[in-house]
């Protein structure tokens, strides 16, 4: 059976040994020259071949693996969010810094 390519790249005993010395996702992954969704599968084949759980620090943690989209201007909501607020994409709003907190403010069109 011919190997994916992310298994040209795994190697059970040594992916073992960093998380028992518990090495944190961002080092097994520069390690191993991986993405953080190869990992995971490593992770599961390795699981799988041992019959243990395994945890590895900040692997399914979003902060350390995905970081947020940024955009030079403008907030994004979920559908979501707009659904539950009657909001429609495209509305202005005005933004109020008070303190700790940000309020909008819709702007009313004529």
């Amino acid at each position: 059976m011919a190997k994916s390519n992310y298994s040209i790249r795994y190697d059970p005993d040594k992916l073992r040994r960093m998380i028992e010395e518990g090495k944190t996702a961002k080092e097994i992954i520069k390690e191993f020259n991986i993405s953080p969704y190869t990992l995971r599968e490593h992770l599961v084949m390795l699981q799988n071949q041992d019959k243990k759980v395994y945890i590895i620090n900040g692997l399914f943690d979003q902060s350390e693996t995905e970081k947020p989209k940024q955009r030079k201007e403008g907030i994004v909501f979920s559908k979501e969010i707009l659904d539950k607020s009657g909001f429609e994409p495209g509305d202005a709003f005005e933004m109020i810094v008070d303190d700790d907190k940000i309020i909008l403010k819709k702007i009313q069109s004529d």
